[in-house]
């Protein structure tokens, strides 16, 4: 649980209060939980539309936070290519707040089709979705539950394409999710998952565990460069800039008959996406919308198009 090991407080809690755009969620929770919040959630949006984020800590971390809270939006601006004033901060005194129960407000479980959903460790096991595969997971310290569109997205294509792929990479696996599904909707498979921050390894390992799955994914930070190709399903749920530098390597492991999902995008980006990798001779399969955001099957071998 995000909370975990996270020292007890009786008096005030201090409130990062961070507001930023919509489509930054995901990554400011990763870097809010790495930074040591006990919990986060959000509020309505600012009158600019913006979504405000508080994460709780302790009084003590005054200080530390008020020289990291601009790193992180300076992170934040350099990853989403945004000018920074797109974000700001407060720190505020609260009083009485339950951070680690609030966080699990609307944390409920995803359905995300008959065969996958995934659920919070603490929800009861008399009440989960109905399907074949319910993952338990808690997003940690890598931002990854399900509840976030990008994830969900490709959820929904792995849970119709990792029953027919022998071999399956997940690239920038976080949480571990997308690996976690695709060894338990097809345990025959060999799953890897590889990520460039060594500290998402033990958030992975930690779920693999929880769900029984130790062993059947193997994580690591090995460079792509340095795998052993050919992949049936490479999965990668980043941004667009990422997506776009990894094009060739990731065409590279694909097998002749490899499909690639690709998330972690906006609507209005997915073109851009899709002729990048069009021009390294894929075909876009499918285009699968959710909220703001569009997720992308790209195969070889003339597959007609799908309406998912």
């Amino acid at each position: 649980m995000r909370s975990e090991g996270f020292p007890a407080v009786t008096g005030p809690w201090l409130a990062l209060v961070l507001r930023h755009p919509l489509y930054t969620a995901e990554a400011v929770g990763a870097l809010l939980f790495e930074a040591g919040a006990a919990g986060l959630w959000e509020d309505r949006p600012d009158e600019r539309g913006r979504v405000v984020t508080r994460a709780g800590f302790t009084p003590q971390d005054r200080e530390r936070l008020a020289t990291l809270a601009p790193e992180l939006v300076d992170r934040l601006a350099e990853a989403f290519g945004l000018d920074r004033d797109e974000f700001d901060f407060d720190l505020e005194l609260e009083e009485g707040r339950d951070w680690a129960e609030k966080w699990k407000e609307g944390l409920e479980p995803v359905l995300v089709s008959p065969a996958l959903a995934v659920a919070p460790t603490w929800w009861p096991e008399n009440d989960l979705p109905d399907a074949a595969v319910v993952l338990r997971l808690d997003p940690g310290l890598a931002f990854g539950s399900g509840h976030h569109a990008t994830t969900w997205l490709c959820l929904k294509l792995l849970a119709d394409l990792a029953p027919r792929a022998a071999r399956i990479l997940d690239v920038g696996f976080g949480s571990g999710i997308l690996a976690l599904a695709a060894a338990a909707l097809n345990p025959a498979a060999e799953v890897s998952g590889v990520d460039n921050d060594p500290e998402t390894l033990p958030v992975a390992e930690a779920n693999a565990a929880l769900n029984s799955l130790a062993g059947h994914v193997k994580f690591s930070t090995t460079a792509l460069d340095q795998l052993a190709p050919p992949f049936d399903l490479v999965a990668a749920n980043l941004t667009l800039a990422p997506l776009l530098e990894l094009a060739p390597q990731l065409t590279g492991l694909a097998g002749p008959a490899g499909r690639l999902v690709l998330s972690g995008l906006l609507g209005s980006q997915a073109s851009e996406a899709a002729s990048a990798y069009e021009a390294l001779g894929w075909t876009l399969e499918a285009r699968l919308p959710r909220e703001e955001w569009v997720a992308l099957l790209l195969g070889r071998g003339g597959r007609e198009r799908e309406q998912l």
